[in-house]
């Protein structure tokens, strides 16, 4: 039989492991939970069972799992969602399709792991002849909600206001997925994405048939694991494992699987996102 003093050392142990990316100060033994958007392939998306995910992302934190003293585990949540889930310590990070910008560093800190910008995804043709940000003057266009490419609609129809011409109109989602739709069945011009996934959708969705990417690349900045600001140890754990599949190879060989390695960072950096 275990002693008193025994049982209160084993239960003390056990709720430092539960909690300690919540208070930031030990190695946690519970895995690290990471909120993520699930619908971006090549980046995060189920497999045909729906119910594996697979892609850049996932495969990246299976392989930093090997440097992590607890593994990375994924769960799904919608875009807006992600900083509410993070400030009630429903998930410990999020590991998704989240770029580094100034705004957001005042909240989190980054692990910057990817370099990528924003593409304009249009039908199959590009019926509504969608060249760049001057040429939506008067056309409704999609964006996820809480993305940065909500700045650049603003930038478009700032400009359009200037020259005397119509507003641009956009409509937001909580899902890409939803926001990828309205293109599809032609609702609006354009949708605002990151561009290896805009790509990615032109070349497969349909068989290529439903899309075409228009435009030059706007918005080139990182993709970063947000980290919540009292979670230092969390963070740096984190980029240490980063620069090791750096390191060893597996980070390259990663992106190179899925085609993206023109967006690899060359070190694990901490909140080097473009100020925007």
């Amino acid at each position: 039989m275990n002693k008193p003093g025994t049982l209160r050392a084993a239960l003390a142990a056990s709720l430092l492991g539960l909690g300690a990316w919540h208070a930031g100060t030990a190695v946690a033994a519970q895995p690290i939970i990471a909120g993520s958007i699930t619908n971006s392939p090549p980046m995060i998306a189920y497999a045909d069972d729906g119910k594996t995910l697979k892609g850049v992302i996932v495969d990246l934190a299976a392989a930093m799992n090997k440097h992590l003293p607890a593994p990375i585990e994924f769960k799904p949540e919608a875009f807006p969602n992600l900083f509410p889930a993070m400030q009630s310590h429903q998930i410990d990070v999020a590991f998704t399709m989240m770029n580094d910008t100034a705004q957001r560093e005042k909240l989190v800190d980054f692990v910057d792991f990817f370099n990528l910008g924003t593409k304009l995804l249009v039908r199959k043709g590009n019926p509504e002849h969608v060249t760049d940000l001057h040429s939506l003057c008067g056309k409704t266009v999609s964006t996820v909600q809480g993305s940065i490419q909500i700045e650049l609609v603003k930038q478009a129809d700032g400009w359009c206001a200037a020259h005397g011409k119509p507003a641009v109109t956009n409509m937001q989602y909580a899902q890409p997925s939803d926001a990828r739709m309205q293109v599809q069945i032609g609702r609006v011009a354009a949708f605002f994405g990151n561009s290896p996934v805009m790509v990615y959708l032109a070349k497969t969705a349909g068989g290529g048939k439903l899309f075409d990417v228009a435009g030059p690349e706007y918005q080139q900045v990182p993709l970063g694991i947000a980290v919540p600001k009292d979670k230092p140890q969390l963070r740096d754990e984190l980029r240490k494992a980063l620069q090791a599949t750096i390191d060893d190879g597996s980070y390259l060989k990663v992106l190179s699987k899925y085609g993206v390695q023109g967006g690899a960072v060359k070190s694990a950096a901490v909140n080097a996102g473009a100020k925007i």
